[in-house]
């Protein structure tokens, strides 16, 4: 149909320039951290981009619904303001008829994002965390920035120094986190980077102290432990770093198989992911409504509101099936089907405006 070719044109546009802004700017947030370390030497310029294009990946499933809600609202936003839908409606095509176009383009995007999410999320973490994991074991002294804070991935080891000389630090603080447990602070004068008879990297720390500070309390009060040393060695781990098991990087099988509510919640943030694309771009009809020849800043303004809100929202429900606040069933879901019942709400209003005397 003619009508419905002309309507998917003026909706993917606009789907195609957001998706891509917004992208954009992702793409410049989250690749701050990984260009600056490649900047400053601390991690292979090719791992960084490859790093940011795998964030950017694992990030489709909140800017792709949050994309097609704005194209949407922009889109008939547009039609609204040129009469093009009173053209529409005297031609026996209303909302319901639009309802239904829109979701020609909201349905094969929920799709592609539900593959996505259960099928291809765990992969890409995977191998987001095997060359994070790869990154860290790979730790080259001589290339640690004098003046400023080194951290790993997993932010268990932070290293700062205060000048270089040739391949050594001076004057370096190093904190080693303890997971709960007890956590170190190594201070030395001097660090250098050797390889010892067994071919293995070992950091020697020299002239300085070792602080191991208990975070026992309550009736097993800790004791913290100071010891001064003349050299200190520490074995770097090996290249071939085993990556621990993480639930994003955990198949979709083996989470619904899991009684964990951890791993539950996970499932049902996958699950959500294209019922949320599905419910955003629906929304996106009502939030078009605007008296004619009106400016379409508001309805980008009460589409973000609304995109924000969903996910934080999102986010909490996860929260709280992870700690059993929530029923496990239908948990995360359980806002999907709010979003529903809100949009059955905002779809019948006008007709309840119109029968009133």
């Amino acid at each position: 149909m003619i009508i419905r070719r002309y309507l998917l044109r003026e909706l993917a546009s606009p789907f195609a320039v957001v998706c891509g802004s917004l992208l954009l700017v992702f793409t410049g947030y989250s690749s701050a951290r990984f260009l600056g370390e490649a900047a400053s030497g601390t991690l292979p310029g090719s791992v960084a981009l490859l790093l940011v294009g795998l964030k950017l990946f694992v990030s489709l499933d909140a800017i792709v619904p949050m994309a097609l809600l704005l194209s949407v609202a922009l889109g008939l936003g547009r039609l609204q303001r040129d009469h093009e839908t009173i053209a529409l409606a005297a031609s026996g095509l209303g909302e319901r008829w639009l309802f239904g176009a829109v979701l020609w383009l909201a349905i094969p995007v929920a799709l592609v994002v539900a593959l996505a999410s259960l099928a291809m999320r765990p992969q890409v973490y995977q191998t987001l965390y095997r060359l994070q994991a790869g990154a860290d074991s790979r730790f080259e002294l001589k290339r640690l920035p004098p003046m400023r804070f080194y951290a790993d991935f997993a932010g268990e080891v932070v290293m700062f120094s205060e000048a270089a000389d040739g391949d050594e630090r001076l004057q370096v603080f190093t904190h080693a986190d303890g997971g709960g447990q007890s956590d170190s602070v190594v201070f030395a004068q001097r660090v250098r980077q050797v390889t010892d008879a067994s071919g293995q990297q070992v950091l020697e720390f020299q002239d300085g102290h070792y602080y191991q500070l208990d975070s026992a309390s309550g009736d097993t009060m800790g004791s913290d432990v100071v010891i001064s040393y003349r050299t200190l060695a520490l074995r770097l781990k090996d290249e071939q770093t085993s990556v621990r098991k993480r639930r994003k990087a955990t198949g979709t099988r083996e989470l619904a198989s899991s009684e964990s509510l951890e791993d539950l919640a996970e499932l049902q943030w996958r699950i959500a992911a294209p019922f949320s694309t599905l419910l955003l771009g629906l929304l996106g009809l009502p939030i078009s409504r605007m008296p004619p020849r009106r400016s379409r800043s508001g309805n980008l303004a009460v589409g973000l509101l609304g995109c924000m809100v969903y996910y934080n929202l999102l986010v909490l429900f996860v929260d709280w099936v992870e700690d059993g606040k929530l029923a496990p069933w239908p948990g995360v879901l359980l806002l999907p089907l709010l979003g529903f019942a809100l949009l059955a709400v905002l779809m019948w209003l006008p007709r309840l405006r119109r029968r009133r005397p």
